[in-house]
């Protein structure tokens, strides 16, 4: 339910670095269609260069080394691909820039949400 007053600027803030409670902290101040747009857009952006950073190869999924008799099937190469450093780093920087973006929209439409009750 939205808020009917205004929000605190410090619990809206660790609502940001909790799953699934960023969305609480949007739709509180009446956001969380931009912020689920503004998320779904950067979320494609990221995943398209993380395959253009460490692409897989074309037969990768029939590799021997994806797939064997003995071994079964091996999902850390599946995952992270032919360079997994590459992949963890890029991972990585994407969720510190996520975290980033997702602060900075919610404390500044917190603060417009709170200038409607002063």
């Amino acid at each position: 339910m939205p808020a009917k007053g205004p929000v605190s600027l410090t619990w809206q803030t660790i609502f940001c670095f909790i799953p699934i409670m960023d969305i609480v902290a949007s739709y509180r101040v009446k956001r969380l269609r931009w912020y689920l747009l503004i998320f779904i857009v950067f979320g494609a952006i990221s995943t398209g260069v993380q395959a253009v950073v460490n692409p897989l190869d074309e037969t990768s999924v029939y590799n021997e080394r994806v797939f064997s008799e003995e071994t079964g099937f091996d999902w850390g190469y599946a995952i992270l691909g032919n360079n997994p450093e590459l992949t963890i780093l890029t991972i990585i920087i994407h969720n510190g820039i996520a975290y980033a973006i997702a602060v900075y929209l919610i404390r500044r439409w917190s603060k417009k949400w709170n200038l409607q009750f002063t």
